[in-house]
């Protein structure tokens, strides 16, 4: 039974640090936290994956992540050759929110044709995209100087409010950016395109948890009562503790992928993290999350690494069958269960006969005590060889030559 009215780091589920739940912290969260996962635009385009799916394979992935309870899912570019391909999502019945990303080439477009292709896609909204730093400023926009940017920015989101489209102000590389220019374009952005929400994005993932943290304070002195959204990349590996910093700071929605693709926090940590060490209802089918990230990892066919936390294959993962019967609270900081994920006991030389009978019944096969010697001396042999844990195949490669 959840303990949870009066002990909230307390939970069937876990049991948790109650140094996360003091009085202080818990008087700057926001009652509600939103997740905008940008899996389908920034992690598909991650540079050092290379990752193609169609269209088709794109939109199995949005309604995999909307039946998780992802309530904003971000699709794509707003660029002419997408069109057909948004479309296609505004008419696939998602109960999420659609956005899609407006690129940085579109401030020399003629007049506001990118709000317009987000338009025609039936959108509910754009992220809008361009840079604020001078050093990308001058990389992407050469020429161009602040006041311009400011012009067209607060131009567009301007329009694009007027057509009825959600905003979200996107100035990015704000981690870098001048913050008296900063400080200046938001107030513009509010006062004269009621913007909905604005983003620290830290394009570079330079911005360390302090700074981060800083920057949202900053901003709020700016920006009044409009949402702060957080874009944190990993470039340090810091983009989950940057966005919690961020949180707990006063942001309310956080950009992340699944599996962290692209650089990002990845969306199964920052939802487990918000619920179980912050105690945030997110209104997430947390019973399908492990399926869901195998699901669209399996899709996109990228590469993970097995031992990762909370989604890796071995996430719950153990070689010694001795912790079958330990207090399970006290092997994982929460029950695999929770996610749909369960324990995997890892197949080594430290592995017993119950720990082989165990996996033997994952793949549907007993063993006589004499079979379960030889499996055992075999995988010894194996483990000397190798130096390192089995594989499953390798197990059942065991297992189908003596069983």
């Amino acid at each position: 039974m959840s303990n949870e009215a009066n002990k909230p780091w307390v939970h069937a589920m876990w049991d948790v640090s109650p140094y996360n739940f003091s009085a202080g912290l818990q008087n700057h969260l926001k009652k509600q936290i939103e997740i905008h996962d940008t899996t389908l635009r920034d992690g598909l385009s991650d540079p050092s994956r290379g990752i193609f799916t169609s269209t088709q394979q794109k939109v199995e992935m949005a309604r995999m992540l909307d039946d998780l309870g992802i309530r904003r899912i971000e699709i794509g570019l707003t660029t002419p050759e997408s069109l057909e391909e948004l479309k296609t999502f505004g008419q696939a019945g998602l109960k999420a929110k659609t956005f899609a990303m407006t690129p940085t080439s579109s401030f020399k477009w003629k007049d506001w044709e990118a709000i317009d292709i987000a338009l025609k896609a039936g959108l509910s909204g754009v992220v809008l995209n361009f840079p604020i730093s001078k050093q990308l400023v001058n990389h992407f926009l050469p020429g161009w100087n602040m006041e311009q940017i400011l012009a067209k920015s607060v131009g567009m989101a301007r329009y694009a409010k007027e057509k009825g489209l959600f905003v979200n102000f996107f100035p990015y590389d704000t981690t870098r950016a001048e913050p008296d220019f900063i400080e200046r374009l938001l107030k513009s952005a509010v006062g004269e395109a009621h913007i909905d929400t604005v983003s620290i994005i830290d394009t570079l993932g330079v911005g360390s948890p302090h700074g981060i943290a800083s920057m949202v304070r900053m901003m709020r002195q700016w920006v009044a009562d409009i949402p702060i959204e957080l874009h944190m990349h990993n470039d340090f590996n810091l983009a989950i503790a940057n966005t919690l910093a961020g949180i707990e700071n006063g942001a309310s929605a956080v950009h992340t992928t699944i599996n962290g693709i692209g650089k990002m926090p990845a969306t199964e940590d920052i939802i487990t993290c918000l619920r179980i060490l912050y105690g945030v209802e997110l209104c997430i089918n947390y019973g399908d999350l492990s399926n869901c990230c195998n699901r669209i990892r399996e899709i996109g066919r990228w590469e993970q690494d097995p031992y990762r936390p909370i989604s890796g294959k071995y996430a719950f993962g153990y070689d010694s069958d001795e912790r079958l019967n330990e207090n399970r609270s006290q092997k994982a900081p929460f029950l695999p269960e929770f996610i749909g994920s369960q324990y995997h006991l890892i197949v080594s030389g430290r592995t017993g006969p119950e720990g082989i009978r165990w996996n033997l019944k994952q793949l549907g096969k007993e063993a006589s005590e004499e079979q379960v010697k030889r499996i055992s001396t075999k995988i010894a042999e194996e483990w000397g060889k190798k130096g390192r844990a089995l594989r499953d195949e390798e197990f059942k490669s065991i297992v189908d030559g003596i069983v």
